[in-house]
């Protein structure tokens, strides 16, 4: 259980839905509440769809590319470290109010790719799926599930939390994932040192 609040609490962080919300709100400007909440929606599964590939075929990846878990493990965790670093020092405020109303509806990129399921995300996808067994590929993908879920919600209630909290919280917030983000990062790195140098 307690593995499984992890994995959920880490794959919410690197989705990362407060950072996102912003240049949801931005890029999603110009439509109606009702289309907005569609867009959010089909974006949305198609992130999912994209995570749960890695996640179900992390262990092939891992195999056909001949990477040990101890380098997947250090190489995703310099990766979330720069993400985080990049949440506490970013301001929402900044995407926010940046103008950005496109012609065209998005699809796919840049909201479902890389927005919502990006490298940090599919990183994590394949270092859980990779873990081998298919209980914890089940476990995985569960947790997964419920953290997209989560992120979704707050996805599609973007406009009122937008409009309730305003921009200096939802920065604030955004770093403070980040730094949570950060000590989720280094965890993971030094466990792929102690799988490099078989320390217990």
């Amino acid at each position: 259980m307690e593995g499984f609040v992890s994995t959920l609490i880490l794959f919410f962080l690197v989705m990362n839905p407060l950072g996102n919300l912003p240049v949801f709100i931005a890029e999603l400007d110009g439509v109606t509440a009702e289309r907005y909440r569609v867009i959010v929606i089909r974006e949305s599964l198609i992130a999912l769809g994209a995570l749960l590939l890695f996640l179900f075929c992390g262990g092939a990846i891992l195999k056909y590319l001949h990477l040990t878990q101890a380098s997947l493990e250090l190489s995703g965790g310099i990766i979330l470290f720069m993400i985080a670093i990049k949440l506490v020092f970013s301001s929402a405020a900044k995407d926010a109010d940046s103008p950005a109303s496109p012609v065209k509806e998005p699809f796919i990129v840049p909201l479902a790719i890389p927005l919502f399921a990006g490298p940090a995300a599919m990183s994590t996808a394949i270092i859980v799926g990779g873990k081998g067994g298919m209980e914890a590929a089940l476990s995985g993908s569960a947790a997964l599930i419920a953290a997209w879920g989560a992120c979704a919600l707050i996805l599609m209630s973007g406009r009122y939390a937008c409009r309730f909290l305003g921009v200096k919280a939802l920065s604030a917030l955004e770093s403070l994932m980040g730094l949570l983000l950060t000590t989720m990062a280094f965890e993971m790195m030094i466990k792929g040192i102690k799988l490099a140098f078989h320390l217990k």
